[in-house]
């Protein structure tokens, strides 16, 4: 499939650990170039796609599309969705509309147990806490972009763990 989106942000899961599944979380623009370089974070646990679980997502490409949502989220989304609730982004598999049922959101939060399932973005990584850091910041910069290129040209890719050996 040709990707003409104006640019790929991309998540490569780096290590696990007892407070989640730390991760990359960079955005590309069509010519490859970094635009936005960021942390995240999952729970830690074999990645699925059954609702419910609070573990991570299977890597793959989703789609994202605004959602009407109660997860935490920058001041600027807040009661800002149509239907009142918080605007947040809600990820897509569009080879599998069941996945829909596990609604995986990108919102802010700090640790493994902040993330219900969902993806955290923080802007660092505090190694002694296990936690990301300055979340609302990196969940804003990212909605921003998407609000900026159009969140329906954009396509998420989750890449699997790295190897550390």
């Amino acid at each position: 499939m040709e990707n003409t989106l104006p640019s790929t942000p991309v998540i490569n899961k780096g290590s696990k650990s007892e407070a989640g599944t730390l991760g990359e979380f960079k955005v590309y623009d069509e010519q490859g170039q970094e635009v936005l370089s960021l942390y995240s974070m999952e729970n830690f646990g074999t990645p699925t796609d059954s609702a419910n679980l609070d573990k991570p997502i299977i890597p793959r490409l989703y789609t994202l599309q605004w959602a009407n949502s109660s997860v935490c989220v920058p001041p600027l989304y807040r009661k800002a969705h149509k239907l009142g609730l918080n605007k947040a982004i809600w990820l897509h598999d569009p080879n599998n509309p069941r996945f829909a049922d596990r609604r995986i959101m990108i919102h802010v939060g700090n640790n493994a147990l902040d993330t219900l399932g969902c993806i955290l973005l923080g802007t660092g990584y505090n190694e002694q806490t296990g936690q990301i850091t300055n979340s609302t910041k990196a969940v804003e910069q990212f909605y921003n972009f998407c609000d900026t290129h159009g969140i329906s040209n954009i396509v998420l890719e989750v890449r699997g763990l790295k190897s550390n050996a």
